[in-house]
């Protein structure tokens, strides 16, 4: 098959005695354009001069005004006469001072249910539907020179329990909760987490400022006009108030009580805010559940815990690293006690007062 060749039909120079005067001609020119550029390049260094090489800011601008980056969304159609009023928007389950002529409702509310809770807070849901979680309302409110928001969410968990459970779970032990009336809440940087009987409530901000700061404090108070619960009170955060206890030191854990997937519904609170010392209180539903329930949690402490006193419906126990102690006892289908006391005496001083504030169920 010939050697076929496209671009140069001549054999290479190595193979040639003669070489042509156009070749030598244009080698030397591309090199020597390639010496100019170097040389170009060489001797403007930092002379880059955007005014004279680039298009001019003028001409810049008059392109760039034409562009529309941002569409302010359409506000909804009020009447003229309440441009200006708070009281044309349904507010719903909210009382009507959420509302202001300085902040007013950027949108309606949305209500989200457990079953599509997840559209909202997707990776919260399954954290909400643990503590009984029954809706969800959702507001936001917008300043007047529609520079700040405030977005509210207001969770109804159906009982005390439900929103003292789930309060639990925001707040930290730096948090410095206050007590409102029947709110209890701690602030945060752009807002504040709450709760109000068996509501919970979160409030943020689109920035950290005053007005914001200003605003959720006004809500607080707003929240106490909120419907009261149509059940009873718990009893175990009944019992709890009861020995005095501050409603904001009050909490329930539905499930995965001292970390065992088989204890659950109990109630937990602080005596002492100074201290990490907790009394807590469960009520079984019959004296053999709860000796077994007794009897699975003594079980279980043992690998961490060394027993001080036991017999047969109590028990003594400190903790082999924290030196804490941990009492528990049973009475009827009570279960009750005290986790991380300093000291034995004040282990039974706790007991002894928990004891005799519980009912006698044998005379119900």
């Amino acid at each position: 098959m010939p050697d076929l060749r496209l671009f140069n039909p001549k054999r290479r120079r190595i193979n040639r005695k003669h070489i042509s005067r156009y070749e030598i001609v244009s080698s030397l020119i591309i090199l020597f354009s390639l010496a100019v550029i170097v040389l170009w390049a060489a001797t403007r260094k930092n002379l880059y001069d955007p005014a004279r090489q680039d298009v001019s800011v003028e001409a810049l601008e008059q392109v760039s005004s034409s562009i529309v980056l941002y569409q302010r969304p359409f506000k909804l159609w009020q009447l003229p006469d309440k441009a200006n009023s708070s009281q044309d928007i349904d507010l719903g389950i909210f009382p009507d001072s959420v509302a202001s002529d300085r902040w007013r409702p950027e949108s309606r509310i949305k209500t989200f249910d457990p079953q599509n809770l997840y559209v909202k807070i997707n990776g919260e849901a399954e954290r909400f539907l643990r503590h009984d979680f029954k809706q969800l309302s959702f507001l936001v409110l917008q300043s007047s020179d529609q520079v700040e928001e405030i977005s509210i969410e207001l969770y109804n968990q159906g009982s005390i329990a439900g929103s003292s459970g789930i309060f639990a779970e925001h707040r930290s032990p730096e948090s410095q909760v206050k007590q409102d009336g029947p709110n209890t809440y701690f602030e945060t940087t752009i807002g504040l987490i709450g709760r109000k009987d068996h509501f919970f409530y979160r409030i943020a901000g689109n920035r950290s400022s005053e007005s914001i700061r200003k605003k959720s404090r006004q809500l607080v108070k707003s929240f106490s006009e909120l419907p009261a619960p149509e059940s009873t009170v718990a009893f175990g955060y009944q019992l709890l108030q009861e020995l005095n206890i501050k409603p904001a030191e009050i909490r329930h854990q539905a499930v995965n009580v001292f970390q065992y997937d088989f204890a659950k519904d109990f109630w937990f609170g602080k005596p002492d805010t100074t201290l990490q010392t907790e009394v807590f209180v469960h009520r079984a539903e019959t004296e053999n559940s709860a000796l077994q329930l007794l009897t699975r949690i003594l079980e279980e402490h043992q690998y961490e815990y060394q027993i001080i006193r036991k017999t047969e419906n109590l028990a003594l126990l400190q903790h082999n690293f924290l030196k804490s102690y941990f009492i528990i006892t049973l009475q009827d289908s009570f279960i009750f006690g005290a986790d991380k006391t300093p000291d034995q005496e004040t282990s039974f001083q706790l007991l002894e007062m928990i004891g005799r504030s519980l009912p006698n169920e044998k005379q119900r």
